[in-house]
């Protein structure tokens, strides 16, 4: 929980410099149209009147364009450093409670090994159950990621000074200088661009990913598993016997190619590279700092026998070197080995020998030194930045982060066809896959075809030059059928990714993941993998994987096509099934979740979601999306990717260890899941009956909302829709979510909830409904966890300014009959959710949140407002005739517009 008043402190601050700022480079005239602007949507919030509403938007239009440019400047910044604050409090907060074990922080290392040793797990189980945990975040691309690299670097300087600032021993000079840094680089800010002038490449998204890297995440592996150590011994004294959980990062970035056609073989290869360049960068420069440090003569204390055997042989392969190494003292064994080390490591980024022909090989290298120091009076030495050298060699070895490719069922469906010719049915269709050659055919390919082969032989490349981890796994997306992954495993097969004998896979390089998306799909999956583990083929391909099937579960789509309810009810449904079936045929599974940022994209705290379905984690194993925004607010400040990764990990344990068992000795879970199967059935009537069985809700979905302008925006690599259409399911679930954030009408994160309730009220009776729907949301984690997320989406929820939006369409029968019915939805889906709840307000049980909302929403509106006003203008029939100058005008405030937006609601999609 935020603390508000040191919290204050920060925003006046930096508010209070952004404002001088703004004083100094535009003006008092420009400052003091941006209070009025300011005051007047104050008041507009505290009155409610449509004279006021009227003289603002009045106001706004009046305004020349390099003015209301420069005013959705100011509040963009204002949020960005909003944001910044928030943070910063929130890292307070982290730390103060790691100054004092009496009062332990939920969901911390220390309170989880606390709570369970009182619960009478014993270290023994916990040890056992963390070698089975995988713990694996995966990096992607976002489409509508808002932040350029170049304010982002500003940013987080400001976020550091502020940092510091705040230190209780700085001299009054100290104190001057760091609020003159911020000043500073708040006029570097302000004479920044906000928006990208040019669409971003797909490279320039790989780069920025692997920025998070260099700045967090290769130190924070190492970390967390010293601190899992230290918490462990103080909980229970001694060690964790075994290995400690398994932390490993992924990334979509440079191979997701779903619906993205600038990501090429030859794009996937260059990510490859760049991955591979900054690893053995950090590597390189790791063993240079050991051979600065390591300073042991072995006149003082002697090394071991397997040390002096490894060097002999590194004198050997590499002489030239061994010469060169003579200038420095014979007696320092340890670095001249790291030198031999450091050396080998060039060779092999280099690709020339002697190479390490693995990481294994590396860390064999370093483990030798580490053994020789605890052996010889060393093992405060072995315990430090050697100790972190070999932990991040094991989990990132050369590869940095496996590489996850993916592409459309559609796409491979068309490849098959191309290959072995069309079949009649899924029947036939699977038996010419199973007695397809293993070379492949000579047939005219199409070029989607001739793309989807390459895809493969792209990976067996890849793998095979620069790294046998780079890519870890091919994602099928909306997989449907059980010949949509046996053609993944025949493709795998004739690009030699893997490898059969008779009617058998005797090995695998590659992990194929199918990706149900839809509610139709996320209901058919248990059957589909049902058929699959009874295929011997396929059978053989999962023993060649060590027994592991990963399945991914797509949040996004889901709930565009079904809505909120039913979205999350399929996803619950679906990994209790999928687990059941996995365990009745003796498969590993791992889910892997497709969360967004948002709520209605499965976003939201994920370590609450997990301790809310006890299924998503199966014996530990877990996967899951970081996506865009999230990368940044997670990653960017080390304490805050600590905190995230240890909540992740802990709700993991926790979920395994305690709830689950918990669930499954409940009476009660079987009469919540009928009652919520009913809900959400009338929930997908109420939902599907207006989004996909109402004409016209289509046009005013594109009248009301900026979607239009996505397609413009520089936020990203990725077309916003799939295929060119005119159609919902065209459009991606992101920029469907995106813009309905835009216009406050947060639709995709509640409709059809309150008429579901109401229609569920009917057939259960009202007293009888409201007694049953408490008691599932005071008792089941699940419920609870879906009702919050959706009374914390209408709390953000805002009326008056998507009237704004609706009054773009034109067609007042249409205007007023949608704006009224999502009116009407929202007030009963409110009542019904407070019902539920017990509260007479939403959020009276989340002041912070409330507070939180309450003090940005006079600050969103006004950029709401200038949106609407260049909306019209970029609509309107003269908009064609204007110049080019004009047009860009128009375009770039409204793209402005959409990042102040997204970082006052903290959410882009």
């Amino acid at each position: 929980m935020l603390h508000l008043k040191t919290l204050r402190q920060d925003v006046r601050l930096l508010t209070t410099l952004l404002g001088e700022v703004i004083c100094e480079q535009e003006g008092l005239k420009l400052f003091q149209r941006i209070e009025s602007i300011r005051k007047q949507a104050k008041a507009i919030r505290k009155h409610h009147q449509i004279s006021l509403i009227k003289k603002l938007a009045a106001d706004i239009a009046e305004l020349s364009f390099n003015d209301a440019y420069k005013i959705a400047r100011a509040f963009t910044l204002y949020f960005q450093l909003v944001n910044i604050a928030e943070e910063q409090e929130r890292i307070r907060r982290i730390r103060e409670y790691g100054k004092d074990r009496s009062r332990l922080q939920d969901m911390s290392f220390g309170k989880l090994f606390h709570d369970l040793k009182v619960r009478g797990v014993s270290k023994q189980k916990l040890s056992q159950f963390f070698s089975s945990m995988e713990i694996s975040p995966v990096l992607t691309a976002h489409p509508t990621e808002a932040k350029r690299r170049s304010v982002l670097n500003h940013l987080l300087r400001i976020s550091d000074t502020l940092h510091v600032i705040k230190r209780t021993d700085l001299t009054l000079f100290e104190r001057g200088s760091y609020r003159r840094e911020i000043k500073r680089v708040l006029e570097m800010l302000w004479q920044t661009a906000e928006v990208r002038q040019n669409k971003i490449s797909v490279l320039d998204e790989v780069d920025q990913t692997l920025f998070f890297f260099r700045r967090t995440i290769l130190a924070l592996v190492p970390h967390m598993n010293a601190k899992i150590r230290e918490e462990f011994r103080h909980a229970f004294g001694g060690t964790a016997k075994g290995s400690l959980p398994a932390i490993h990062f992924g990334s979509w970035v440079g191979a997701d190619r779903d619906g993205n056609p600038f990501v090429t073989p030859a794009v996937s290869k260059a990510t490859g590279e760049r991955h591979r360049r900054l690893i053995f960068e950090h590597y390189l420069a790791s063993v240079e700092n050991l051979i600065r440090r390591f300073s042991h003569s072995v006149k003082e204390v002697c090394v071991s026998s397997q040390l002096m055997a490894s060097l002999a042989k590194d004198k050997r392969e590499m002489p030239a070197l061994s010469t060169q190494l003579k200038q420095f003292e014979d007696t320092e064994l340890y670095r001249k080995k790291l030198s031999f080390i450091h050396q080998k490591l060039m060779n092999t980024f280099e690709y020339r020998p002697p190479a390490y022909q693995s990481p294994k090989e590396f860390l064999k290298d370093l483990s030798l030194i580490s053994a020789s120091l605890k052996q010889h009076r060393g093992l405060r030495t072995s315990e430090g930045e050697l100790a972190r050298l070999i932990n991040q060699a094991e989990v990132f070895g050369f590869h940095l982060a496996g590489l996850g490719f993916r592409d459309h069922s559609g796409k491979v469906r068309q490849t098959i066809v191309d290959l072995l010719g069309r079949q009649a049915n899924e029947n036939q269709l699977i038996e010419a896959i199973l007695k397809a050659p293993t070379r492949m055919p000579k047939r005219k390919l199409s070029a989607e075809s001739r793309d989807v082969i390459n895809q493969f032989n792209t990976i067996r490349d890849m793998l095979e030059t620069q790294s046998e981890e780079m890519v870890e796994s091919y994602l099928l997306s909306m997989t449907e059928k059980p010949s949509d992954i046996l053609s993944l495993l025949y493709l795998a097969k004739i690009s030699g990714l893997v490898a059969v004998r008779g009617k058998r896979v005797v090995a695998s390089r590659i992990n194929l993941v199918p990706l149900f998306e839809t509610t139709e799909a996320l209901e058919n999956a248990p059957s589909l993998m049902s058929r699959l583990f009874a295929m011997p083929i396929y059978r053989s391909y999962l023993r060649s994987q060590d027994g592991k099937q990963e399945i991914m579960l797509g949040y996004s789509d889901s709930n565009k096509h079904g809505g909120y309810v039913t979205a999350n009810w399929k996803l619950y449904q679906a990994q209790k099934r999928l687990a059941e079936v996995a365990k009745r045929n003796c498969i590993q599974l791992r889910f892997f979740h497709g969360k967004g940022g948002t709520i209605d994209r499965g976003g939201g705290a994920s370590h609450r979601a997990i301790l809310a379905q006890p299924y998503a984690a199966p014996d530990g194993r877990i996967k899951i999306t970081e996506q865009g925004e999230v990368v940044t607010q997670k990653y960017a400040s080390f304490a805050i990717a600590e905190r995230n990764l240890e909540q992740l990990m802990t709700a993991v344990v926790w979920t395994n260890l305690v709830s689950k068992r918990k669930m499954e000795k409940n009476s009660k879970i079987k009469r919540w899941e009928k009652n919520l199967t009913l809900l959400s059935e009338k929930a997908y009537i109420y939902y599907r009956r207006l989004v996909y069985g109402t004409p016209d809700f289509l046009n005013f979905y594109y009248l009301a909302t900026p979607i239009q302008m996505l397609d413009l925006a520089r936020i990203g690599s990725r077309p916003a829709k799939r295929h060119a259409g005119h159609k919902i399911e065209d459009l991606r679930a992101i920029p469907w979510v995106f813009s309905w954030i835009q216009s406050r009408y947060i639709f995709s994160s509640w409709y059809a909830v309150g008429e579901a309730v109401d229609a569920y009220e009917k057939t259960k009776g009202k007293k009888q409904a409201i007694i049953e729907l408490h008691e599932m949301y005071a008792e089941w984690p699940f419920f609870r966890s879906l009702i919050d997320n959706i009374q914390a989406s209408l709390a953000k929820v805002d009326l008056y300014i998507a009237g704004l939006y609706a009054g773009l369409v034109n067609d007042r029968r249409l205007r007023e009959t949608m704006h009224q019915k999502l009116c009407e939805g929202y007030r009963v889906t409110v009542n019904k959710i407070l019902q539920i709840v017990g509260e007479h307000h939403l959020l009276d049980s989340w002041q912070v949140l409330k507070a939180s909302i309450h003090l940005r929403n006079p600050y969103v509106d006004p950029l709401n407002f200038i949106q609407v006003e260049y909306l019209k203008r970029f609509r309107d029939t003269s908009f064609d005739h204007l110049g080019k100058r004009q047009k860009e005008q128009i375009v770039s405030i409204l793209l402005l517009t959409m990042n102040g937006i997204s970082f006052g609601m903290k959410s882009t999609g």
